[in-house]
């Protein structure tokens, strides 16, 4: 058998593990189990909040949630968040869980949320035991608003789901793959929607306008499509991913590659 270096294996290889100066990228899966008739973005609340700068947030942890999923409990003890500042970085924070109260709020504040994930648990996850007991909603810091939620969904999934990401300053975005997994059910098709919107720290107008640049018409089964060109997305440009169902409602899964390259600008 030959044996091959791990240096010649392909450039997409080392960059999903991280060997790549200056680029990462994002596997963006979002899912909503009950998109109905008029658009909505696929995440598992349904949301992916977008304030301008001047309404910036610290986030929480929801107060409602399980008992068990506190700093000393059997289930998450604390949820690590990766959105966007006011200027336009990418910033992560950790909040420690506080069982059925809310958290304390973040000390960073943010315009973006497009991942949070159980970081520690009291449990070695197994097939039959997982790292959260109870659903964890992120909130902002006031809580009037849920920004992203982590939930059980028949087993405690980890993570959040949310199809829509951000591509922050400094950096350009490229979609290189779309996966989009609609329930099927007879009489029944699905429309996806993938916006961008730049310039999103603009204060006052003319604003840049949100723009299609992928439409996909009447799904009945899954689709995927790989792009030999990369879809270019600037610095700052949200990228959102909105569907509707024909009748009704429906479930939809939606997972997005997208690599971010640092020290770049577009065009």
């Amino acid at each position: 058998m030959e044996i091959r270096q791990k240096n010649s294996l392909p450039w997409s290889h080392h960059l999903a593990i991280g060997n790549m100066n200056q680029a990462h990228v994002h596997h963006q899966f979002g899912r909503h189990l009950t998109i109905g008739t008029t658009y909505s973005p696929v995440s598992d609340t349904g949301l992916y909040r977008t304030p301008q700068p001047a309404a910036a947030t610290a986030l929480r942890i929801k107060a409602g949630g399980n008992a068990g999923d506190t700093a000393s409990g059997a289930g998450a003890r604390s949820v690590r968040l990766w959105g966007l500042n006011a200027s336009g970085d990418e910033i992560t924070a950790i909040i420690v869980t506080n069982g059925s109260s809310a958290s304390a709020a973040t000390t960073v504040t943010f315009i973006r949320l497009y991942l949070a994930e159980v970081y520690e648990s009291g449990t070695y996850g197994t097939a039959t035991a997982g790292s959260h007991v109870g659903n964890i909603t992120i909130e902002n810091a006031a809580g009037t608003e849920d920004w992203a939620q982590i939930q059980l969904n028949g087993f405690p999934s980890g993570t959040t789901g949310i199809g829509s990401i951000t591509v922050p300053r400094n950096h350009v975005g490229l979609i290189t793959s779309i996966q989009i997994n609609p329930e099927v059910q007879a009489n029944k098709s699905t429309d996806v929607l993938i916006l961008k919107r730049e310039a999103i720290l603009q204060t006052a107008g003319p604003y840049k306008p949100i723009v299609k640049i992928q439409e996909i018409i009447g799904m009945v089964s899954n689709f995927e499509i790989t792009f030999d060109m990369p879809m270019v997305v600037p610095e700052l440009t949200d990228i959102g991913v909105l569907a509707k169902v024909s009748s009704g409602t429906g479930a939809i899964s939606v997972d997005m590659e997208v690599i971010f390259l640092e020290a770049e600008s577009y065009p």
